[in-house]
């Protein structure tokens, strides 16, 4: 009787991952879907899973294909839930995730499996991250926001002269027009003392004289005296007295006037000027003055129209303050305004001056402290821009903070580049895995064969990127007999996958026409143990079914039971002959130890093959799932759809695994006579 098969209807159903839900196993009967993109910061697990088929009539002519094509990863059961609640090794390390595993697609083509990239293979980066050329235009086209550091220190520098220079000038005039003040002062002070002997001889020619008629002829006789009697003594006159006063005034220019008034009766301040060094009728009497030594009062007034000092020396006194006569000396403060406004200019100069240096030293210091920020700036850019390799020069130019920064920005860029090198090998590392993935994907079916009145489904999930465990469907060379085997090599990753390949390769070759399982078994080992590593083994079980007649004949290489629930007993039988693993001997205590057991399989029978990733699957407690609970799962769920009962399977690891890492690879295969 020919083994029929026909097309595989429907697709698997995907679903899209999230950042918090890597993407979850596929139960599938279908070619696999394309490729669901990774996210970036969770490694995404891989679940191979094949689909069942129903019993149908179909034509005899139709023979299994000689050459399966590969299975791939990815993607979420028809059903329930896959292994979505753990993170691989790779992902708890904080690693990136791993592409997906191409595949040959039904029609020919190829397609990438889902399960995500590595970064290095056009994984998406982190968000914020910029590529060299496009950092560089957003550096090195900022233009600066604000003031420069010389424009700064020059502000700080004006802020700070001026109000120095301001209160240094103030100062400056207070204390020279005070200084002036006192020297006028004492000026005045010499000159009416100097002036009080002289202005008393002219005083005296009216003291005495109590009445006005009186005083204005002795005023009178003062000014145009009479002419001298012959043998008279001459005495000075009022033109040599003024010819004095007239000395004292051309002698200091700051002298504005010398004055001798005098009275008949006693006031406060006699009105009659005796004698006047100037014909200026202007006189300010005082409402206050100041009495300093030797008597003279000083007050304040105007003449001319100018700022002056009245110094009056009392020459006859009628009481404290009353008098008959008095000499008055009066200077100008004009020379003061003069002078004042002369070091007003002389300190506006030497502000503007010292504004200037002080701009000229911000501009010289903010360059010697700027260059080399400046360079460092021009640094950044250049590698802003993705020259990595530049150095900057600045730590042979200063010592300073500027240096200290820039060896640091010597050092970000080294450990940059050592960074972009060691992306460059995560990118060549993460292509020559992508390639390890396709070869992978290629040693799996991709399809199951479809048998009249028997159930079969399939699951693979690897450990990592890919893994060591293996299973097949061969056509042994009529097309009464297929081939079923499940193998689990000692080790993961690409060792594992190494050896899973050879031995897949070397299996498939001894399987032609041999209806012997344990002949098979040996010819393989003997291949496999002269090419393994010292140390590696692989395990394997490996039958022979006879689809009309329901007979199969079962070998094992140190693996796994084969699990067969009875309908009719409602119990589980154990399939287990004797064997070691292949790798182990090169022949002789191999093939002394290699049994092969022939089983027959009745009406609603489910055999269940699967490698120790199930049964040794660890939770956070590290505690393993047993071969008890899987012997207990299968006696509650052996009557189910295969679909359904790997579905099942597949949550309940899940479950029992929790948050934990997937330690081990993850082979099922089962079937059910229907």
């Amino acid at each position: 009787m020919a083994i029929p098969r026909r097309p595989i209807k429907g697709p698997a159903k995907t679903g899209q991952p999230t950042p918090g839900n890597p993407q979850k196993p596929v139960l599938r009967n279908t070619p696999a879907p394309k490729a669901a993109a990774p996210e970036d910061d969770e490694e995404l697990t891989e679940l191979d899973e094949v689909g069942s088929s129903s019993p149908e009539d179909i034509s005899a002519a139709e023979t299994l294909p000689a050459a399966p094509v590969p299975s791939a990863s990815g993607g979420v059961p028809a059903s329930g839930s896959g292994f979505n609640k753990r993170r691989t090794p790779q992902a708890a390390r904080g690693r990136t995730p791993t592409g997906g595993i191409p595949r040959r697609t039904p029609g020919g083509g190829h397609e990438e499996a889902e399960g995500g990239e590595h970064e290095g293979a056009q994984a998406p980066r982190g968000k914020g991250r910029a590529t060299g050329s496009h950092a560089g235009s957003e550096i090195g086209n900022l233009a600066r926001r604000g003031m420069s550091l010389a424009q700064k220190l020059v502000i700080f520098t004006v802020l700070v002269t001026l109000p120095i220079t301001i209160i240094f000038g103030l100062v400056s005039i207070n204390d020279l027009e005070q200084q002036l003040r006192n020297e006028i002062r004492r000026s005045g002070q010499v000159q009416a003392l100097v002036l009080q002997p002289f202005a008393q001889r002219v005083a005296d020619r009216f003291r005495g004289i109590r009445d006005d008629g009186k005083f204005t002829t002795a005023l009178n006789e003062y000014k145009h005296p009479a002419p001298l009697e012959p043998g008279e003594k001459k005495v000075s006159t009022y033109a040599d007295d003024l010819a004095r006063l007239q000395e004292i005034v051309n002698g200091d220019k700051r002298v504005k006037d010398v004055v001798i008034f005098a009275s008949a009766s006693a006031t406060e301040t006699p009105s009659t000027p005796v004698l006047r060094a100037t014909n200026s009728p202007e006189f300010a009497a005082p409402t206050s003055y100041q009495t300093m030594n030797g008597g003279v009062q000083v007050y304040s007034g105007t003449y001319g129209g100018e700022s002056c000092l009245y110094f009056r020396i009392p020459l006859e006194k009628a009481d404290e303050r009353k008098m008959y006569s008095f000499g008055s000396v009066i200077l100008s403060l004009a020379e003061i305004d003069s002078q004042v406004r002369s070091l007003k200019n002389r300190l506006l100069l030497f502000g503007l001056v010292l504004v200037g240096l002080g701009v000229g030293a911000s501009l010289g210091v903010a360059g010697w402290f700027t260059k080399p920020i400046n360079s460092l700036v021009e640094d950044i850019n250049i590698v802003s821009k993705g020259d990595l390799d530049h150095v900057s020069a600045v730590p042979n130019q200063t010592s300073d903070e500027v240096g200290l920064l820039a060896m640091a920005f010597n050092r970000m860029t080294g450990n940059l580049r050592e960074a972009r090198e060691a992306e460059r090998d995560r990118e060549r590392i993460a292509s020559e895995l992508n390639t390890a993935k396709a070869i992978h994907a290629k040693l799996m079916p991709e399809k199951l064969p479809q048998l009249p009145g028997i159930d079969i489904f399939t699951a693979y999930n690897c450990a990592k990127e890919v893994g060591g465990d293996y299973y097949d469907f061969i056509p042994v060379g009529d097309v009464e007999h297929l081939a079923l085997c499940v193998a689990d090599v000692s080790g993961k990753g690409i060792p594992g996958s190494m050896v899973m390949g050879t031995t897949r390769t070397i299996l498939r070759m001894m399987a032609v026409n041999n209806l012997s399982a344990a002949d098979v078994l040996s010819k393989t080992n003997y291949h496999v143990a002269r090419d393994i590593k010292r140390g590696m083994f692989v395990t394997c079980v490996y039958a022979i079914l006879n689809v009309r007649t329901r007979e199969m004949t079962v070998a094992s290489a140190g693996h796994n039971p084969m699990l067969i629930w009875r309908a009719a007993t409602k119990t589980i039988e154990k399939v287990r002959p004797n064997g070691i693993a292949l790798g182990f001997d090169k022949g002789p205590v191999f093939n002394r130890t290699v049994r092969e057991q022939k089983v027959k399989l009745n009406p609603g029978d489910r055999v269940l093959m699967y490698t120790d990733g199930v049964v040794e699957s660890m939770n956070e407690q590290r505690e393993e799932w047993s071969d008890e609970k899987l012997d207990e799962f299968t006696l509650q769920h052996a009557t189910l759809p295969s679909k359904e009962f790997v579905r099942l399977l597949i949550k309940a690891l899940e479950e029992h695994q929790g948050n934990a890492e997937q330690h081990d690879d993850i082979t099922i295969t089962t079937f059910r006579l229907l």
